[in-house]
């Protein structure tokens, strides 16, 4: 029989891989969008990853509940690694942008099928002792990720940041391959794939509302939006075994917990993405040095989720934790907003946002019963990444209310780009706040035993 911790270290590349995606393409991104002209299109370098990784989430966790994880996983992995290889062979700003659809479509099964995996296989008092181990492998990826972003850039080529999936990738398909190959356990079940294909359209549909690069009619795509909208209910309310089952909202908590775990995603996101192009733009850094002080930012969240694990772990007392987090979150955006001593304040928002992690995973997990847990873990990552791919196209919204230009590292006056930076902080600010009285005000306390 395959022990936990031999599963867990199985899955852990797979979380590496993951985590690490989301950091590492930050700090190149001015030099990408100079190498290849991208202008007001560079964002799109993340939010085309999101959006599709976003929109599959429900497909693997599904599709995983009827014919297995590590099948799911081989899946998510190869396409994700060809989605590399495409990124890193991109000749122009289109073909990067689509590349990157490609890799998200692979992407979206990574960490919602790892968090799936260890969900099967360890019992729920023992999630805060592995926490700590994922936060360990949070800690390696996403501190590594501005640093070897910024090295790759200055030292290599920013195609290095696509390059290095490639043996990561295979390496991850042999170790769930030779043990893992047990949870390929299927369940009879017809697939909802009519609710499937209506929800990634209806997420898509989503991000283009609120994104500024988008140059379709907003009119025409809300009208799209709420006609999928309404066909998603109805076919859902009359399937067996829908792609979005109603039971989850019902279970105590998880709703919630979901919303709340999309607000700590979008928030990070808005840092992770902003600070190093405020960085960069405004104060004339390198990559690497904006990296450097992305490091601050990612430990953080690595230590404020590992310690706050394991105090959920010993205490069972997870809403304060959650309302600490949010709180600090708040503090910390109102002084990004203020400009005083970013590295302090990189330091608060990191702790704020990892104690947010533990808490709210620890909710969903021990409410899911067994036979909808891999679509109910994976509609919790799908909250999550919703929430970056929002915060993306919010800050986007944003910043480009007051820096309206295509080539904005030449052609705009600094206080200009201080403008913008700061609305941007202060808009997520408010967002912590909401998300902190919602933690008080909805969030449940009770024994997880």
């Amino acid at each position: 029989m395959t022990t936990p911790k031999t599963i867990f270290g199985s899955v852990a590349l797979v979380i590496a891989l993951g985590s690490l995606e989301k950091s590492i393409v930050t700090t190149p991104l001015p030099m990408i969008g100079q190498e290849l002209q991208a202008g007001e299109l560079l964002t799109w370098v993340v939010t085309a990853y999101l959006l599709a990784s976003t929109a599959v989430l429900p497909l693997y966790g599904k599709l995983s509940d009827l014919f297995g994880r590590v099948r799911m996983l081989n899946v998510s992995i190869v396409l994700f690694v060809l989605g590399a290889i495409a990124c890193g062979l991109s000749q122009d700003i289109n073909m990067l942008i689509a590349a990157r659809v490609l890799q998200g479509i692979g992407g979206g099964g990574l960490i919602a099928l790892a968090f799936t995996v260890i969900a099967d296989t360890i019992p729920a008092k023992e999630v805060g002792k592995y926490q700590g181990y994922i936060s360990a492998v949070y800690a390696v990826s996403s501190i590594a990720g501005p640093l070897l972003g910024g090295f790759f850039t200055e030292q290599l080529s920013w195609r290095w940041v696509f390059w290095i999936n490639i043996p990561l990738g295979l390496l991850a398909v042999w170790l769930i391959n030779k043990n893992l190959s047990h949870l390929n356990i299927r369940r009879k079940s017809r697939f909802d794939w009519i609710g499937a294909m209506l929800l990634m359209v209806v997420t898509t549909l989503l991000l283009l509302v609120i994104s500024p690069e988008s140059h379709f009619s907003k009119t025409l795509l809300v009208g799209m939006l709420c006609v999928f909208s309404l066909l998603l209910v109805i076919v859902e309310s009359r399937v067996a075994d829908p792609i979005l089952p109603y039971k989850l909202v019902r279970l105590s908590g998880y709703a919630i917990s979901v919303f709340l775990i999309m607000c700590s995603q979008l928030l990070m996101f808005a840092v992770l993405v902003y600070l190093p192009l405020q960085m960069q733009w405004q104060q004339g850094m390198t990559a690497s040095q904006s990296g450097l002080i992305m490091v601050y930012f990612m430990f953080s969240i690595t230590t404020g989720a590992y310690f706050s694990g394991k105090y959920i772990a010993k205490s069972g007392l997870y809403k304060r934790v959650a309302v600490i987090g949010f709180g600090l979150a708040t503090g910390a955006l109102v002084q990004l907003y203020t400009g005083w001593s970013v590295h302090l304040s990189l330091v608060f928002a990191g702790l704020g946002l990892g104690f947010t992690l533990p808490a709210l995973s620890v909710v969903v997990q021990h409410v899911l019963p067994p036979k909808d847990r891999g679509i109910g873990m994976s509609m919790f990552s799908f909250g999550r990444e919703l929430g970056g791919a929002i915060g993306v196209a919010i800050c986007s919204t944003v910043f480009h209310s007051q820096v309206p230009t295509a080539d904005i590292s030449q052609k705009v006056d600094v206080l200009i780009l201080q403008h913008g930076f700061n609305l941007t902080y202060l808009t997520m600010a408010g967002i912590a706040a909401l998300a902190m009285v919602l933690t008080l005000w909805i969030l449940k306390s009770r024994s997880l035993d």
